[in-house]
């Protein structure tokens, strides 16, 4: 038991605890059903508090979880309710942590870390009112004032939700403060990431009017003009900022804008005036190493990136590159190394999955499995993406039983982790288990109402595998409404019109994702909607580019022999 607590232990509170843990243990990889194990538990808090101690050792997260729950409600003790919300918030336990900080601000509701957990957790389970309900408290009252209160909360929230449910969290934060400069362009910069550009654009125009001195407002604009095809625009803007305020970080952005024009020469040349400043040298040297990896300048790009693992800069990412280069040049010894000092960052799990991979295909699945076993044992914050990614090394080596089987009882110990709901549904359906993918998909909808993600998928399901090709184009067509500019979506919509006959208005929605996302899956669907528009030879000519891109994808092929 954690010892900063105020609760002492019985002897009775010892053999209700004892009593407690075997419940735990009979209970144990039987599902969720928090409602009727937490009725059964007992009430004394001491005995609580112990046996969700022995549960955590063993790994029952949930049922430890709500044992601290119910301790927290037992007792008026606000370090008890912490205690409960910490716990749950580090198992990823989404209800309860709601649950706990709820509790939390019962016993002291002007305590502005339980109503951050608050917000939080409601954002996990997409539920916006909650949450921007705790933000706007937090926004009154946390901050000097809600100016500096949106410029910290922004990075937290992008940490803690999808990129939807914080542009619909700011849509309601915005109307309540409606003349502040760093609410539009909060608003802005989430509009952005959830592929709403004209949202993203609006506000970003509103920041930019309502502070036309503060630069972040106007190079966020100069962006939203650059991502929208204002190109011209975009460096008018950014020139403006430069003239208000030249710092080095602000002609390193305008740099790398007049690259994105297209004005090459123009933007190297600003680079490498930047490459031997103290504030931005780094910073240009991760640019150009970036450049040169998407040019395919494969030798510059590693040297780059080995300059920046010298310097201690961006060491993570660049290793992740680094690994990424050895196994393009199958020196898969020398990629396995690399992978395997990226061990934190949000390049981790992408590192990590590849070197289980590059295991498996050495040594055997069971070593790429074990690999990522013992990754996530020792790093809980990615634990959940461990089980993932181990599901999908089962699946891709003809195990689909097995990663079903894993993902099922993941889901009994992390009842509320979208990513795993998502990721047994993509298994249940490419096993041909369609009916239970699409219930799955149903409940997902109506636990995350206006979740975009949910929305799209399931109707694209309809779509593709069932009849129900209205429905599905309807669900596809409210997925938009939100997110009008992913790529994912756009491709769900082109397929759902092509299902129903509207072959021209497909075509032109499947040239916009294409434009967005590199996947297969779009040029798959491109080519049958060219098909069907007596277009051979164009479907051809697309298909024949896309299995150069992807040479593994197996539809592309046998779409090429049928076509030939």
């Amino acid at each position: 038991m954690s010892s900063h607590h105020s609760f002492t232990f019985r002897p009775a509170a010892r053999v209700a605890a004892l009593l407690l843990t075997s419940v735990l243990a009979a209970c144990a990889g039987q599902g969720a059903r928090q409602d009727k194990d937490a009725a059964n538990l007992p009430a004394d808090p001491n005995a609580l508090v112990l046996g969700a101690e022995m549960a955590l050792q063993r790994g029952q997260y949930l049922e430890a979880s709500q044992a601290y729950l119910r301790a927290a409600q037992a007792a008026n003790d606000e370090e008890l309710a912490e205690q409960a919300t910490r716990v749950a918030h580090e198992h990823r336990q989404w209800t309860v942590v709601q649950a706990a900080a709820e509790r939390w601000l019962e016993l002291n509701h002007t305590n502005e870390e339980a109503r951050r957990f608050a917000a939080f957790a409601a954002l996990h389970l997409y539920r916006i009112n909650t949450a921007a309900e705790h933000l706007g408290t937090l926004l009154d009252t946390a901050f000097i004032n809600p100016q500096a209160g949106f410029l910290a909360l922004l990075p937290q929230l992008a940490d803690e939700g999808t990129p939807s449910g914080v542009t619909a969290v700011l849509r309601q934060l915005v109307v309540k403060y409606p003349e502040v400069t760093e609410a539009h362009y909060a608003l802005a910069q989430a509009a952005s990431q959830s592929d709403n550009l004209k949202l993203a654009m609006e506000h970003a125009r509103k920041a930019r009017e309502l502070g036309p001195y503060w630069a972040p407002a106007g190079l966020l604009l100069a962006r939203m003009q650059m991502l929208t095809g204002d190109a011209d625009g975009a460096l008018v803007t950014a020139k403006q900022v430069l003239e208000q305020d030249n710092q080095d970080s602000h002609r390193l952005e305008y740099a790398l804008m007049l690259m994105q024009a297209g004005k090459e020469e123009e933007g190297r040349k600003e680079l490498n005036a930047l490459a031997t400043s103290e504030s931005t040298g780094t910073v240009v040297e991760r640019a150009l190493a970036d450049i040169d990896f998407q040019l395919g300048n494969r030798d510059s790009a590693a040297q780059r990136f080995s300059n920046l693992v010298s310097s201690g800069r961006f060491v993570y990412e660049s290793l992740f590159y680094l690994g990424a280069i050895a196994e393009g040049r199958d020196s898969l010894e020398d990629a396995s190394q690399i992978y395997g000092r990226v061990t934190g960052g949000e390049f981790a799990m992408a590192a990590q999955t590849r070197l289980a991979r590059i295991k498996a295909k050495q040594e055997g699945l069971e070593a790429g499995l074990k690999h990522l076993e013992e990754f996530g044992a020792t790093r809980p914050q990615y634990r959940i993406d461990t089980i993932i990614s181990r599901a999908n090394l089962l699946s891709s080596n003809g195990d689909k039983a097995g990663a079903l089987a894993l993902l099922d009882q993941a889901l009994k110990v992390y009842p509320d982790a979208v990513e795993l709901r998502f990721a047994r549904i993509f298994q249940l359906e490419s096993s041909d288990k369609v009916d239970e993918a699409i219930t799955d998909l149903r409940k997902l909808v109506a636990d995350r109402p206006n979740d975009p993600t949910a929305t799209n998928a399931l109707g694209y399901t309809l779509v593709d595998r069932t009849r129900h090709h209205k429905e599905g184009l309807d669900l596809i067509e409210q997925a938009l409404a939100e997110t009008p500019d992913n790529g994912a979506v756009l491709d769900s919509m082109g397929w759902a019109l092509h299902r129903v006959g509207r072959h021209e208005d497909a075509l032109n929605y499947l040239e916009q994702a294409k434009r967005r996302i590199n996947d297969p899956e779009v040029e798959l669907h491109l080519g049958e909607v060219l098909l069907a528009l007596d277009r051979k030879s164009d479907a051809l000519d697309v298909w024949k580019k896309a299995s150069e891109r992807y040479p593994e994808n197996d539809e592309l092929k046998q779409r090429l022999e049928k076509l030939n």
